[in-house]
This record gives structure tokens, sequence and C-alpha cells, in this order.
């Protein structure tokens, strides 16, 4: 499986680290439509030691995630008007965000051991609000689908 991206390249453009970065790379991107990652589970994942001690299961909360972080990371390559095999513009961009609409079905667990195949395309898209397929596969099975919606957001008018 050749990698479009390494995770320390996905790095400077998401502004994730481990534990949170639940990418580790891009291995398909087709601009404006569809991104593929993985990402390796790993017993060694701190969330192993409590859900659950006695049968790991990787939290659907964070399969959500690793889907939004794909999908951000597919808007922010479309932004920089990234090319395959191209540099990587390391220019100020805004945050994306989930807008809130969130629709994931879970539909098979994710175990360690497992290489969690993202695959995203876009449904729509409306200014800086995006609707996004997302599918989430383990061992040839789906394991999560649904849609997400995330928006580019203006990190200086955020109120702290």
């Amino acid at each position: 499986m050749e990698a479009l991206l390494e995770s320390y390249q996905i790095t400077q453009i998401l502004k994730y680290r481990y534990p949170f970065l639940l990418i580790d790379k891009v291995t398909g991107y087709i601009p404006g439509k569809e991104l593929t990652a993985v990402k390796a589970v790993s017993m060694g994942e701190p969330y192993f030691a409590g859900h659950f001690p006695d049968f790991p299961i990787m939290p659907g909360v964070l399969i959500t995630e690793a889907l939004a972080q794909a999908s951000s990371l597919m808007l922010a390559l479309d932004d920089l008007e990234w090319k395959k095999g191209g540099p990587l513009p390391l220019t100020e961009r805004p945050i994306i965000g989930v807008l809130g609409n969130v629709q994931i079905n879970f539909l098979k667990s994710v175990l360690p051991g497992c290489l969690l195949q993202l695959e995203v395309s876009i449904d729509w898209r409306k200014g800086p609000a995006c609707s996004i397929h997302v599918k989430a596969s383990a061992e040839g099975s789906v394991c999560a689908k649904g849609k997400v919606t995330v928006m580019f957001i203006d990190k200086n008018k955020l109120s702290v």
C-alpha cells in the first residue's frame, strides 16, 4: 500500500499530535472528491487500558474522530491545492471543525491489530461548510459508516 502522505507530513497540516492523531498515512486522494487513509490500531493505544481491559475495543467516538480527521485533512489538502507528490505549503489556514451534524452507524468492533481503513468523500460543499460521506473498514469488513458535517472556522473569531 503506497503512502501519499506519511504521519510526519500529516502533522504539518493537521495540528494533532500523539496520542490524538488518528491517521498514520494517506493512501489515496482525489482533489475535491475523496481521500483514503489508514490507522494502525495497536494494543499500545492508551484507551485500551480501560476500554475494556479484558476485551479491548476501539471506542466508537475515536473511530468517529479518525473519520473527522480524515475529512478535515481532505478539505485542508483541497484548500492548499495540493497535488500528489508535491510539496506541502506551510501556510496558516483556518481551523476545520465538526459543525455538529454527525450520523455514524457502528457495524463491527475494531480490535487491536487491525488496520483501520478510512474512506471519506464529499457529499456537498457550500461556502465554509461541507457534508462528507465516511466509512471505516477493518479486515475487509465495514465497521462504521455515515456522514459528518465539517466547517472552516476562523480561529481569530473564536471566543475564549
